[in-house]
């Protein structure tokens, strides 16, 4: 079950970054962005029975209605943490007509497994965006409702 972050997380979470930076592009700035969503009740994660954070999630201020951020640790992949992240997410941001995730291009294969977590809840692929800092395609998914 997702819980909110707290500063104790960073740590673990960072470790889940440098995993996933050769995938996302570099993200020097990442603890700083941590430290002010878990500030404003952003910052989610999954922990294991140690404390350590298995997967995690930004989401936005519910005015702009974005996961921001989603990424699992590898060795927890494949065991519903980002479904459990992503249906906490939607419960969340319940009152948005619409919530928006940048993801990887249909180009990228180790990125399908999140195209396909977002279209299993009902994600659409939108408009491309420009590359991410490693190089690679990108494009928003959008969930209209109401």
């Amino acid at each position: 079950m997702p819980e909110l972050a707290d500063e104790r997380d960073i740590p673990s979470w960072l470790e889940i970054v440098r995993e996933v930076e050769p995938l996302f592009g570099l993200m020097p700035a990442f603890d700083g962005t941590l430290a002010r969503s878990i500030a404003r009740g952003g910052a989610w994660c999954i922990r294991d029975a140690d404390g350590a954070v298995l997967a995690g999630m930004l989401l936005s201020p519910p005015e702009r209605a974005t996961i921001d951020w989603l990424a699992a640790r590898r060795s927890a992949r494949g065991l519903g943490h980002g479904r459990a992240l992503v249906a906490h997410a939607l419960r969340q941001l319940e009152a948005a007509p619409e919530v928006l995730v940048d993801t990887f291009g249909e180009d990228r294969v180790e990125g399908r497994p999140a195209r396909r977590l977002y279209e299993s809840f009902g994600f659409v692929a939108a408009e491309e965006l420009e590359r991410g800092p490693e190089g690679g395609t990108r494009q928003r998914f959008r969930l209209r409702r109401h």
